[in-house]
C-alpha cells in the first residue's frame, strides 16, 4: 500500500497569510472588472477655482493702500493754538474798551452841544457855600463836592469837560477856588474817600470803566459820614 504525502502551500500556514491571499484575489478580480468601465469613461475638465481678486470683487471689498495715520500735533502747534486764543481774547477786550471810550466821548460831545445850543451853562451855577460860623471840615468838603457834581454834572478822564461837567478832583478844585476849604481840608477829605472806596488814587476811582455817577455820590457821602465819625 502506497502512502501519498500532501504538502500545504505556505499561504495556509497562518490566518494572516490566508487573509492576505484572499484580499489579493479580490483586489485582482475587482481591478479586472473595473478596467473596461474606467477605459470607456469620458474625460472631464478639471475644476478651476476663481482667483482672489475675483472673490474680493464679488464680495464688494475695496482694496488699496490704507489711509495714513493721523498726525499728532506738535508742541509748537499746541502753543500756536493757545496763542491764537489769547490773541482773540485780547482783541475782544481792546475792542470793548475802544467802544466804551468812544461812547464816553460821544456822550460828552452830545452834552456839550446840548448846553451850547440850549444855554444851560453849569459852570455858572454857584457852588455850595461854606457853613456859617465855622471852618469847613473834611466831612463838609466831601458833602459839598457831591453837591457840586450834582449841579455841574459828572465826567471822567478830565477834570472839567467843555460842557461844565467835572470829576471828583475837578469839583474839589472849584471848591478851593471859591474859598470853600483849604488844600489841607481836601487832602484829609480824600484820605477818607480812599479808605471808603479802597482805591489807590482819587482819579483811579473816578475814571473806572464801569463807574457810574451814583457810585461817585455814594462814595463821597459815605466818606463824609466816616469823617464826621472821626470828628472831622
Amino acid at each position: 500500500m502506497t502512502t501519498t504525502t500532501t504538502t500545504l502551500p505556505t499561504t495556509f500556514w497562518s490566518q494572516a497569510a490566508l487573509a492576505a491571499a484572499v484580499d489579493a484575489v479580490f483586489a485582482d478580480a475587482l481591478a479586472a472588472e473595473l478596467a473596461p468601465t474606467l477605459t470607456d469613461a469620458p474625460v472631464r475638465p478639471a475644476v478651476v477655482l476663481p482667483t482672489l481678486d475675483i472673490l474680493l470683487a464679488q464680495a464688494g471689498i475695496v482694496t488699496g493702500p490704507s489711509a495714513p495715520d493721523p498726525r499728532t500735533p506738535s508742541r509748537t502747534a499746541h502753543l500756536a493754538k493757545a496763542g491764537g486764543r489769547l490773541a482773540g481774547r485780547a482783541a475782544w477786550w481792546l475792542l470793548k474798551a475802544a467802544v466804551y471810550a468812544t461812547a464816553v466821548i460821544l456822550r460828552e460831545i452830545i452834552v456839550t452841544s446840548w448846553h451850547l445850543f440850549f444855554g444851560t451853562d453849569r459852570t455858572r451855577q454857584a457852588s455850595p457855600a461854606r457853613p456859617a460860623g465855622r471852618a469847613m471840615l473834611p466831612s463838609d468838603f466831601l458833602t459839598a463836592t457831591s453837591q457840586h457834581i450834582t449841579a455841574a454834572g459828572w465826567t471822567r478822564f478830565t477834570r472839567q469837560a467843555p460842557g461844565g461837567a467835572v470829576c471828583v478832583l475837578g469839583a474839589e478844585r472849584v471848591l478851593l477856588r471859591t474859598g470853600s476849604g483849604t488844600p489841607d481840608t481836601a487832602a484829609r477829605a480824600n484820605a477818607h474817600l480812599l479808605q471808603v472806596t479802597g482805591a489807590r488814587t482819587v482819579p483811579g476811582f473816578n475814571d473806572g470803566l464801569t463807574r457810574r455817577e451814583s457810585q461817585i455820590h455814594a462814595a463821597l457821602l459815605n466818606a463824609a459820614a466816616r469823617a464826621r465819625a472821626a470828628g472831622e
